[in-house]
């Protein structure tokens, strides 16, 4: 299918926000992080918000033109300057989740840092957020999203990284050209299980 991909404006944020709130409702990640599904449902929202304004500052965010779905990608180099935390709400997470909440989300996502560490040492495109309207799933919009940034990344010959926690996107990553580095790792004693993937430039 032939899908437009630009930027996501500013004035999108906050319905970026609630459509990834939707993407992620039952990711393993967030179902551990707040089990409640009323509180997911009210809280994430707010939280993708903000990961998707920082998106905007440090990184680049994507979109399909009827608003289907959201990419964020950290490029190579990036960093996560305190600054630009500050300026897009991040900081402000753990007020809006709870410290309990908060820390069980940083359990997994800190023993997933020390994975990429581990496991990618170079510069890299870094997948931090792919999302689709759940009634749009699997039609193709996950990969039309993705298409830029992996064509730019062939071009320049940089890898591209990403993880998972949800084993049903294994099959998905590998057909995008990803190759599995981590193969469902526990987090910590968090019973979260996380997969991991590089993708090395394609020859054009």
């Amino acid at each position: 299918m032939s899908v437009k991909i630009e930027p996501l404006t500013e004035s999108q944020i906050p319905a970026a926000g609630a459509l990834l709130a939707r993407a992620f409702h039952d990711d393993p990640l967030m179902t551990y992080s707040i089990p409640d599904a009323a509180e997911r449902t009210r809280l994430l929202p707010e939280v993708y918000a903000r990961m998707i304004r920082f998106g905007t500052l440090a990184g680049e965010v994507h979109t399909t033109e009827d608003f289907a779905g959201v990419a964020l990608w950290m490029p190579p180099g990036a960093t996560w300057p305190r600054e630009k935390m500050v300026a897009s709400g991040m900081h402000e997470i753990a007020a809006i989740i709870g410290d309990a909440a908060y820390q069980r989300y940083r359990e997994v996502v800190g023993r997933e840092w020390q994975a990429r560490q581990r496991d990618m040492d170079d510069d890299c495109w870094y997948l931090f957020l792919l999302g689709v309207e759940p009634r749009l799933q699997g039609r193709g919009l996950g990969r039309a999203l993705m298409r830029p940034v992996l064509a730019r990344a062939d071009a320049a010959r940089v890898p591209c990284y990403l993880e998972t926690e949800h084993e049903r996107n294994v099959a998905f990553y590998k057909k995008q050209g990803f190759d599995l580095i981590v193969n469902g790792e526990e987090a910590g004693s968090t019973g979260v299980r996380f997969w991991s993937f590089r993708r090395l430039p394609k020859q054009r």
